[in-house]
């Protein structure tokens, strides 16, 4: 099944996959260093087989801006000389090199400006990868434990995505957090759920037409539509990807002991937006690898929606993930997703939960059954299952509401399609975590989790113990 889903260049000539080790990204060198190999690299092609810059998929040049805002000026004068030195690696058999060389450069490169943090940082009891093994394991109806993943970071008191909400779940021994991830104008990566951001803050417009800086002159609300401020009177502001790693490595200590961070990679949400969900991945790949960090790697993990994740090939081909190296992968599967509506509910007809099952590596199906009976239940009682299982529960209990990420206030949810409920916020059984528990779940990604924990607690479902060894 793997040899029919991973492209040539994942395959050796007797057939099996290349060891994951060929893709893992280069380890941290100097910057001689990595002069010395772009230089080698660049000037190998004949100047007869250059290709125009333009004709080079998006994503190569867009590898090389990251260094723009978070490094030297040396940075700089690499950035202009590789740019125009780009159609020496246009060819499609130098795709993977090109992508190596990039990712050789972010090690090479230091980042500077590092995050500070705005709350006390709380060390963690947990081990990382203790959460991560009991985040991908194949779940079983007598585990003791199910995780827990703060939605949007605790944004009952403070802005959701935020860095209080982020450090305030850590603070508050949660395992995980959840952000989202989206592109700027300026192909800056910022954590907002909204791809408006009315009702986020108090900016407006769509977020991919503004660029960092014009982001940064907004405030952002708490999810009642208020203004925050903390203590000392200063207000939160939109948290660069960047910076939510400068925070999480805060936490993640030389020991192993810290906390994991979900990275919801959010795809183009209409015709206007330019968004390619694995270009945007491979961003975040590239400012993770910039850090430096191994042991922060390991402690983030990356979802997208199956349709946008496609097949394995494109993963492995168009992006440096390596399961090695990165905490995780989490694939989310919903019943109105064209994959499933075409597969008739039958796991085996449906052709990206079929490859992704059966993946060398540990990955994670998030299942978010909207309805009792409904298109996913099969995948649930699926006999042949080989990967763990997620779900999501969202509260409905604020009187806001919930809001979709146009930022509008509220909307009827996906519900039971039997439902007579008219308008307003109905029944949505994503919003139940008992359907988590009815159903093999390792994690439940959550806007209350001290709720759900109790819940948790109550049935013995949450043994947190099993985190520290």
């Amino acid at each position: 099944m793997l040899k029919s889903v991973l492209s040539p260049a994942h395959r050796s000539d007797s057939g099996p996959a290349k060891s994951f080790l060929a893709l893992r990204a280069p380890p941290r060198i100097s910057l001689p260093q990595a002069l010395a190999t772009a230089v080698m690299v660049l000037l190998q092609r004949p100047h007869e087989q250059a290709v125009q810059s333009s004709e080079l998929p998006e994503i190569l040049i867009e590898r090389f801006r990251i260094f723009m805002d978070t490094s030297n000026n040396v940075a700089s004068v690499l950035v202009n000389f590789c740019s125009s030195r780009l159609g020496y690696l246009g060819g499609r058999r130098d795709l993977r090199a090109s992508l190596t060389l990039t990712s050789l450069l972010a090690f090479g490169i230091p980042s500077y400006a590092a995050a500070e943090a705005l709350l006390p940082v709380k060390p963690s009891p947990y081990l990382v990868s203790a959460i991560t093994r009991n985040m991908f394991k194949l779940p079983k109806p007598d585990d003791d434990l199910v995780l827990l993943s703060a939605h949007r970071g605790s944004w009952e008191i403070y802005p959701e995505n935020s860095a209080y909400a982020l450090q305030d779940a850590w603070n508050s021994q949660i395992e995980s957090v959840e952000v989202d991830a989206r592109f700027t104008a300026d192909k800056e990566v910022v954590l907002s759920h909204d791809y408006r951001i009315e009702r986020e803050s108090t900016g407006s417009g769509l977020l991919y037409n503004q660029n960092l800086s014009q982001l940064r002159q907004a405030d952002l609300r708490d999810r009642h539509g208020r203004v925050f401020t903390d203590s000392q009177g200063r207000k939160a502001k939109f948290l660069t990807f960047s910076a939510a790693l400068d925070l999480l490595a805060e936490y993640v200590s030389d020991d192993g002991h810290g906390y994991v961070m979900i990275v919801d990679i959010k795809a183009a949400v209409d015709d206007q937006d330019p968004t390619d969900p694995i270009e945007l991945m491979q961003r975040c790949l590239d400012i993770l690898a910039s850090k430096g960090n191994a042991k922060l790697s390991k402690a983030v993990v990356f979802k997208l929606k199956a349709k946008d994740a496609a097949d394995v090939g494109t993963i492995l081909n168009r992006t440096t993930y390596d399961p090695n190296l990165i905490g995780g992968l989490i694939v989310v599967e919903n019943p109105d997703d064209e994959n499933v509506k075409d597969s008739s509910y039958d796991p085996h007809e449906d052709p990206i939960y079929d490859q992704w099952n059966v993946v060398p590596f540990s990955i994670q199906f998030e299942m978010n059954q909207f309805y009792k009976g409904d298109g996913l239940q099969a995948y649930f009682d699926y006999i042949d299952q080989q990967q763990g299982f997620a779900t999501y529960h969202e509260s409905n209990y604020f009187p806001e509401g919930v809001a979709n990420s146009a930022g509008k206030c509220c909307f009827e949810h996906n519900t039971d399609p039997k439902s007579t409920a008219q308008r307003g916020i109905v029944p949505d059984y994503r919003g139940d975590p008992e359907m988590a528990l009815v159903n093999r779940t390792n994690l439940i990604t959550t806007d209350w989790p001290d709720v759900v924990g109790d819940m948790l607690r109550q049935i013995r479902r949450r043994n947190t113990s099993e985190l520290t060894r």
